[in-house]
């Protein structure tokens, strides 16, 4: 193998390796919207106040994953998803049978 096929071998994988990254990135995104019942709406309008630029169609597309994304909207979908996970109440918990009333 000659040295520029070498380097477009090696080119292919770094870039190949990065969209499995962002696949991932992508799918575990969409499964915490789902695992926390958060609406795409609410989702996108809390996105755009984070300063985001897709419309909440966009949005819809690239969760469902037929969209593609800039890294840099996607750490501020992240951000607005992980925003609004931090503004809901904790899960219930199971009392012990000598916990008091809190």
């Amino acid at each position: 193998m000659d040295e520029q096929n070498h380097r477009r071998t090696e080119a292919h994988l770094v870039s190949s390796c990065a969209g499995d990254r962002a696949i991932v990135r992508r799918r575990e995104l969409a499964e915490a919207i789902d695992f926390w019942n958060l609406s795409i709406t609410g989702v996108w309008m809390h996105y755009v106040s984070l300063g985001g630029e897709l419309t909440e169609y966009e949005l819809d597309a690239y969760i469902h994953e037929a969209y593609l994304l800039a890294p840099y909207q996607h750490d501020i979908l992240a951000e607005a998803v992980n925003e609004l996970i931090d503004m809901l109440p904790p899960p219930p918990r199971a009392p012990f049978s000598d916990d008091r009333d809190r």
